[in-house]
C-alpha cells in the first residue's frame, strides 16, 4: 500500500490568519562589510559569507526567518555539491542544515569571476517575541565560505476566502479538542509523508502540532520539509511546548504541542507537494489551508 496520502479541496471558510508581509534582507551585526554580489537572472543579489568565525545577527521577534544559501564551486566542476552549516539560536539551540544542489551555471560573481554557484537552499525558522541572537557557522570541512542571505518577514492580518484540504486517499483524521471545538488534523511521520494538491496563484498555509509522548520533555523541536517532485521548496524548523488547553481525542496518552505554521507560495496552475518529517520517531499533526 502506498505510504503517501493525497489531499483535495474540501470546504470554504472565512478566517483571520497571520501571514508574512514584505521580506527584509538583514545585515549581520558583526562584519557586515564583508559581502559578495551575485548576478542572478540579470539582478544583483547581496550575500554575506559565513566563515569559521561565524556570521552574527541580532533580530527582534516575532518574525519568520528565511535562510537562503549557496555554495561556490570552481567553473570546471558541474556535479551537484553537498554543503552544510549550523544555526545557533540564543547560545543554546543548535540547528544543523544540510543541502545538496546542482550548479546553476547562469550565476556570475563580481568578486570571483572564476567561480560557479549552486542553486539556492532555503531553510525557515519562526522566532517568538523578544530579541534573539542568531549565529551561522559553516561546516569545518568546507573549502569555501557558505554564502548567506537572511530575510525577515513580519506578520500582518488578512481576512479572505479560504479552502481546507482533505485527503483524496482515505485517511482518518485525528480530532484535537480546543476549547469547545474539535479540529481535524492529519498525522505525518518520516515513514508516512503526506501529499497535497493545490492550484495557484495562492498561498498554502501548513498548521502543525508536534505529538508529545511521555518520554519527551516539556519543550521539543521538529522540522517539516516541503517538496515538489525532486525540488525542495523549503525546510521549516519549529520549537514548541506541550499545550495545556488542548488534547487529542482517542489518544489521551499523547499531548499536542502548541500550534506552529509555515506558508509557501503556490504558483499558477496545479501543483503536488510532498510533506515530509525528517526527524525519525516524531509524529506531527498537520492541517492545510489554501487562500
Amino acid at each position: 500500500m502506498s505510504q503517501i496520502v493525497y489531499f483535495k479541496y474540501y470546504i470554504y471558510l472565512f478566517l483571520f490568519l497571520w501571514v508574512p508581509i514584505e521580506a527584509k534582507l538583514l545585515k549581520p551585526s558583526k562584519d557586515g562589510e564583508k559581502k559578495e554580489i551575485l548576478i542572478i537572472n540579470g539582478k544583483r543579489r547581496l550575500y554575506y559569507p559565513a566563515e569559521a568565525e561565524g556570521l552574527y545577527y541580532s533580530i527582534n521577534g516575532p518574525t519568520r526567518l528565511e535562510f537562503i544559501s549557496r555554495y561556490p564551486v570552481l567553473k570546471k566542476k558541474n556535479k551537484s555539491k553537498p554543503y552544510s552549516y549550523s544555526i545557533i539560536l540564543n547560545d543554546k539551540d543548535t540547528i544543523s542544515v544540510n543541502h545538496r544542489y546542482k550548479v546553476q551555471k547562469s550565476i556570475k560573481s563580481i568578486q570571483h569571476p572564476k567561480h560557479k554557484y549552486t542553486y539556492s537552499g532555503n531553510y525557515f525558522i519562526n522566532l517568538n517575541s523578544g530579541t534573539h541572537k542568531v549565529v551561522i557557522y559553516p561546516d569545518k570541512k568546507l573549502k569555501y565560505p557558505v554564502l548567506m542571505r537572511v530575510l525577515s518577514k513580519e506578520f500582518g492580518v488578512v481576512t479572505n476566502k479560504k479552502q481546507i484540504l482533505q485527503p483524496l486517499i482515505h485517511q482518518n483524521s485525528l480530532k484535537i479538542k480546543v476549547g469547545d471545538s474539535d479540529v481535524a488534523y492529519y498525522e505525518c511521520t518520516s515513514q508516512y509523508p503526506l501529499k497535497i494538491e493545490a492550484s495557484g496563484e495562492k498561498t498554502l498555509r501548513i498548521m502543525s502540532r508536534l505529538q508529545f509522548s511521555d518520554s519527551m520533555g516539556q519543550e521539543e523541536s521538529y522540522r517539516i520539509k516541503v517538496k515538489e517532485k525532486n525540488k525542495i521548496i523549503g525546510t521549516y524548523y519549529f520549537s514548541t511546548e506541550r499545550s495545556s488547553n488542548s488534547f487529542i481525542l482517542k489518544r489521551l496518552d499523547k499531548v499536542p504541542g502548541k500550534w506552529r505554521t509555515c506558508e509557501i507560495k503556490v504558483p499558477k496552475g496545479k501543483h503536488h507537494y510532498s510533506i515530509e518529517i525528517p526527524d525519525k520517531h516524531k509524529a506531527v499533526l498537520t492541517r492545510f489551508i489554501l487562500y
